[in-house]
């Protein structure tokens, strides 16, 4: 009797598939190794007595966990001195991520739901030449999503997106009503909630079912 009831829920559940799904993916720490390679820039060009050993991210606020004299220090390392070798030519989390994201874009086609689903990529607060270091990160792993937004502000993401991927602890946490997370999991997120959690956006990406469950309406 249990088994029967379940099953007719499902049913009903994937009945309700909606006309339009905007996924927004943030690029860093998801796609973009950025921490791990701010650190390695850091330490190269900033403090090479610097012992990332010893580092202990509890926040994506990197002016809070570098030792950086001042704000103004930590925006003109990031912003201006050392933009391309900090977004650029940064790695990719996982050395199969962007296989695994063309390989998805392509299976979102096979599903014949490329016509409800829209796939954007996200990087907020990026100034000036951040942005064109990212381009050419994008173009560099081969990335095939041509919507890409910079958000100055970005709480305006949720404005453009159904479901966020990302790392980002205050995105996770106002996540207004109606929308879905998915959050990846790093050292400093570890406490924010979310309506789905992966260890690496790679556990997605590889499954094609994770996002036929997104397209459901609850």
């Amino acid at each position: 009797m249990n088994i029967k009831t379940i099953n007719i829920d499902f049913v009903a559940y994937n009945s309700k598939l909606i006309e339009k799904m905007v996924i927004a993916i943030d690029l860093n720490d998801v796609i973009r190794a950025y921490t791990r390679n701010f650190a390695k820039v850091y330490q190269k060009e900033y403090n090479r007595a610097f012992d990332e050993s010893e580092l202990e991210i509890t926040t994506n606020d990197l002016s809070e966990i570098f030792p950086f004299d001042s704000k103004e220090e930590y925006k003109r390392f990031t912003y201006q001195d050392y933009p391309y070798e900090l977004y650029g030519k940064c790695e990719t989390v996982d050395k199969t991520t962007s296989t695994f994201l063309n390989k998805w874009l392509e299976e979102i086609k096979n599903f014949d739901i490329d016509e409800e689903v829209e796939v954007m990529i996200v990087s907020p607060m990026e100034y000036g030449l951040t942005i064109q270091s990212s381009y050419f990160f994008l173009s560099k792993i081969g990335c095939r999503v041509r919507n890409v937004y910079f958000p100055t502000d970005s709480s305006t993401i949720w404005n453009k997106c159904d479901v966020l991927i990302t790392a980002n602890p205050r995105l996770l946490e106002n996540k207004p009503e109606g929308k879905k997370t998915i959050k990846i999991v790093t050292d400093y997120n570890k406490e924010n909630t979310a309506d789905f959690t992966y260890d690496n956006v790679v556990d997605f990406f590889s499954e094609p079912n994770n996002t036929l469950n997104l397209m459901q309406n609850e």
